[in-house]
Order: C-alpha cells, then sequence, then structure tokens
C-alpha cells in the first residue's frame, strides 16, 4: 500500500466531504491529529476530519480505490499505534444524540461521549450503561464491549446495543443488528477494530435515576489488610447488585489533586450497587471497610446516576 495520498487524492476528498482535510503544515492539523492522549505524537501525510457519515464513506471508497490504508481516530483516549502513514480519520465530529425517553432508546453518534448522553438522558430518570470515565466516547467504548462501575448487575455495556451504523471495507454504509448481518454485529460487540469504521448506534437506556456507590482512599498503613479482605470479599457469595474494584494508587503531588491524595500511596476501594436498599450496600461492604481504618479522603452514598463518574 502506498504511504503518502498522492495529490489527486488529495483534491478527491476535498472535494467529496465536509469535513477538514489537512496535510503537515495547514492550519488545524496539529488539533486535528491530537486526540485526548497527548503522549500520542501521531503525524499522518494526511487527515480528515468526517463532518458525518457520509464523508466516512467517501473517505474509505477513496482510500480503497487508491490503496491507501485508513487510521480511525475517535476522541484519542486509548493507547493506540502511532499513525505515521496512509491515512488519518477522525470522527469525533460525529457526536449527535437523540433520545426517546417514553421508548428507552438512544441514538448516538459515535463521536458523542457518555457525558453528552448522559446530559440528555438523565433527565428523564434514564441511564446509559456507560463506563467508569464518562468523558470517554460512546464509539470506541462500545467497541471494546464497555465494562462500567455496574457492570456486575448489567453486563456489558455493548450487551445494550440494539444496532450498529457502520462504513465497511467496501465504502457502504450499513445497519447492523443481530437480525442483520449478525456474524459482524457478533464482532463488533467488543471486537474492537478492523471491521469497519462506527458512526453510530442505537443502543437501549435504564430506568436507573439514582445508585448507591463511590470510592474510598484508605491510607497505605491499611493496603495490606484491605487486599486480604478483597480476596475473601470477591470469593463470597456476593449479590450481583454490587460490582466493585479495587487499585493502589501512587499519586503525584500536583495540585490538581485534593490535598490529602498529593504525592500519596493510596488504596482506592470502588462500589457500585444497584438494589433493594442502601442499609443492605452498607452492609455488604461492612467487611471490607473494617479491615481499613479511616480514609483519608471519599466516601459512600446515594448517587443520581449523571454522577457515576465520581465513583472511579
Amino acid at each position: 500500500m502506498p504511504e503518502s495520498p498522492s495529490a489527486a487524492v488529495i483534491d478527491a476528498l476535498g472535494a467529496a466531504v465536509g469535513g477538514p482535510v489537512r496535510a503537515p503544515g495547514d492550519p488545524g492539523y496539529a488539533e486535528e491529529v491530537a486526540g485526548f492522549n497527548l503522549a500520542q505524537a501521531h503525524t499522518p501525510p494526511l487527515v480528515v476530519g468526517a463532518a458525518d457519515a457520509d464523508d466516512v464513506a467517501a473517505v474509505v471508497r477513496i482510500a480503497a480505490s487508491n490503496g491507501l490504508r485508513v487510521h480511525v481516530v475517535g476522541s484519542g483516549h486509548g493507547d493506540i499505534p502511532t499513525i505515521a502513514e496512509g491515512l488519518m480519520l477522525t470522527v469525533h465530529r460525529l457526536k449527535a444524540v437523540d433520545v426517546d425517553p417514553v421508548a428507552r432508546v438512544a441514538v448516538v453518534g459515535v463521536g458523542a461521549t457518555w457525558h453528552d448522553v448522559l446530559a440528555l438522558t438523565t433527565p428523564h430518570g434514564l441511564a446509559g450503561l456507560c463506563g467508569s470515565a464518562p468523558g470517554v466516547a460512546v464509539g470506541g467504548f462500545l467497541l471494546g464491549g464497555g465494562l462500567g462501575p455496574i457492570g456486575r448487575t448489567f453486563g456489558m455495556s455493548s450487551d445494550l446495543v440494539r444496532s450498529f451504523e457502520v462504513v465497511c471495507a467496501d465504502g457502504e454504509r450499513r445497519t447492523v443488528a443481530a437480525d442483520r448481518e449478525p456474524d459482524l454485529f457478533w464482532a463488533l460487540k467488543g471486537g474492537k477494530g478492523g471491521f469497519g469504521v462506527l458512526t453510530g448506534a442505537t443502543i437501549d437506556l435504564l430506568d436507573l435515576p439514582t445508585i448507591y456507590g463511590g470510592g474510598e482512599y484508605p491510607p497505605a498503613a491499611d493496603i495490606p489488610a484491605l487486599l486480604r479482605a478483597f480476596q475473601v470479599f470477591t470469593a463470597a457469595t456476593v449479590p450481583e447488585a454490587l460490582t466493585t474494584s479495587l487499585a493502589v494508587m501512587r499519586l503525584p503531588a500536583i495540585p490538581a489533586l485534593p490535598e490529602p491524595l498529593r504525592g500519596a500511596t493510596v488504596a482506592h476501594l470502588r462500589a457500585g450497587y444497584v438494589g433493594t436498599s442502601t442499609d443492605e450496600a452498607e452492609r455488604l461492604l461492612a467487611p471490607l471497610r473494617a479491615d481499613a481504618g479511616a480514609p483519608v479522603f471519599g466516601g459512600f452514598g446515594t448517587l443520581p446516576y449523571a454522577a457515576i463518574g465520581t465513583i472511579h
């Protein structure tokens, strides 16, 4: 495959798409190739920013007919191989969100973040099954399967996908569902990249205005006891209404962190509970909390679903 687009290809792309077409040195090039993860220094010979799904289809058709490899980047959160050849296609502009609160369904563009979804669903008491960081874009999260803070209760987020909108290597737009190209639908629900360019998805929403949860940060001295308690806890019969995780964090001394956490080594005990009562949640978590001293930061309580990102 050629490593760089020819002048004719660049002209064809400029005429076919509504989004920006940028080469190194062009105004806006650096901004277009930079995703959320600034440790990734992409230097493609050309980047195209898709304005809509038709742009995606046009880019794929032109690239395929000229033997160009297409590298797709959404919000750029992930640690992906550095792009230095071919054509970089960004899809972060495809961020429309349309919610039907009666049917409890949302049609979501691949570039929308879960914050965008939550802003339109939580006022109706509905919840998109997002991950621990709602600032991540919907597309990449669903393509990876998607496991979040209440995953033991509701499973993978991709399980709530009704259909995907995708552009395959032939440049055709497809709606893919369980009853329409089921093998491709199965692959997209966790197979990550390589099967096509996702442009959107239709997802079911949960009737879930609040959850119980949060995160506590016990000090370093309590980490050994807490790890032992967590091992016993996870081996016991814990209801699927409760999802927990535990991390050991060595945090930098930077102003962005709350003062008790700056430069500290702490445990981070996270919990999300969707069950019958907060009393049950407190009872279930009690064995874990009993083996740790007073946390230096954080706590548990009832949260509006819009605040689910605060758990992690």
